[in-house]
């Protein structure tokens, strides 16, 4: 909860700034609103996908690739090889990743409820 609050603080205090330098309409801020969400959103996604493993055998591909390219080359002796089993239960855990996901999603939905609504 601490970092979803920095987060929302975060996009508030600067769609604030950048409201006040663009002439402080409320369309400009709630256009910026929904940017910086949307960024949250995505980065947030972007960990999430990551965290799940999905580069995890692209990463094994081209480790192979290169092992073999290697060979070829002759510059490389290691008899190590890659095992896929290496790559496919490795897991990465970010902190961030589900509050930027929230904030993002809620953010981005709330602005566009209120543009509807400011609109009309």
């Amino acid at each position: 909860m601490k970092h979803f609050s920095i987060l929302l603080a975060f996009n508030l205090i600067s769609s604030t700034i950048y409201s006040i330098f663009s002439g402080f309409s409320r369309f400009s801020f709630i256009n910026c609103v929904f940017t910086i969400g949307m960024i949250y959103f995505l980065f947030g996604s972007m960990c999430f996908i990551w965290e799940k493993g999905f580069f995890n055998i692209t990463i094994y591909a081209f480790n192979k690739l290169g092992q073999q390219l290697q060979r070829r080359k002759g510059a490389l002796c290691d008899d190590n090889d890659i095992t896929i089993d290496d790559y496919t239960h490795r897991e990465n855990n970010f902190f961030l990743t589900n509050n930027l996901l929230l904030c993002g999603l809620i953010i981005s939905s709330v602005s566009l409820v209120i543009s509807f609504i400011s609109i009309s």
